[in-house]
């Protein structure tokens, strides 16, 4: 699948859910700017969050490495699922934040 025919799906989908939010959720359309400014901050904390896991998961690699001897490959650290924790763990504190 082409990358600009998952932009067009994106946007499809982004307009169908802006249309339900307008008339049937109630939302209003001024809040719009407000929200796409919390997701880039959480997006910001989330990228903050992906470098301090792939920096604590080399830290320990390589010291699992150093201290028994043996080859621990990095390349774990490249899986989807660590850049997914870090989303999660971003719109965690963003919540908590929000809730005080």
């Amino acid at each position: 699948m082409g990358s600009l025919t998952l932009v067009g799906i994106v946007a499809l989908t982004s307009l169908g859910a802006f249309l339900v939010a307008t008339w049937r959720l109630g939302l209003r359309r001024d809040g719009l700017p407000k929200a796409i400014g919390q997701t880039l901050e959480c997006l910001g904390l989330a990228v903050i969050f992906l470098a301090a896991n792939l920096a604590a998961g080399m830290v320990l690699v390589l010291g699992l490495r150093a201290v028994t001897g043996q080859f621990i490959s990095i390349y774990g650290l490249s899986d989807i699922t660590v850049a997914a924790l870090s989303l999660l763990q971003a719109l965690l504190l963003q919540h908590w934040r929000r809730s005080r």
